[in-house]
């Protein structure tokens, strides 16, 4: 979560915990996956970043930014101006990072790249603490995941 001005840490937490259930509990496939409070072009920002296996469409944000706007309005004294708010996607390109990130990316294709600078690309099978289960072709391929430089969707053009 990105620090802003226009609300306290302790009232974000408060925030953050009735979106995630109101959100859960009005929409059975969708995640809030990550809660953001900057200023951008002048403005204070809140940013609802949201997930569904298969993707999200503009009717899922516009849903869930409705729902959100909705019980916003009953902690409106938590904020201390007016502020923009946004939903959308985690984006094509988001880095996998957590367990929960592992997750949501199993059985897509991922690109890992290694501390020696090598490229894999595969169907994330699996994951733990400690290694991601990648499919090549026919093979698994077992990665330590302290020697990931970085893994990311891979996409396709």
């Amino acid at each position: 979560m990105q620090t802003g001005t226009f609300i306290s840490d302790e009232d974000k937490l408060k925030v953050d915990g009735m979106l995630r259930e109101a959100i859960a509990e009005n929409f059975c496939d969708i995640e809030l996956v990550e809660t953001r409070y900057f200023r951008q072009y002048g403005s204070d920002t809140l940013e609802l970043l949201i997930w569904k296996k298969g993707g999200i469409s503009h009717s899922d944000c516009e849903s869930v930014h409705n729902l959100a706007s909705e019980e916003l309005d009953k902690y409106e004294d938590a904020f201390a101006s007016a502020y923009v708010l946004n939903v959308s996607s985690l984006g094509l390109d988001r880095k996998i990072v957590t367990d929960d990130d592992f997750r949501r990316a199993l059985e897509t294709e991922i690109e890992c790249v290694g501390a020696d600078k090598k490229k894999i690309h595969g169907i994330l099978e699996g994951y733990d603490s400690q290694s991601v289960s990648v499919r090549v072709g026919e093979q698994i391929k077992k990665l330590q995941r302290n020697n990931l430089t970085k893994v990311q969707p891979y996409i396709r053009f």
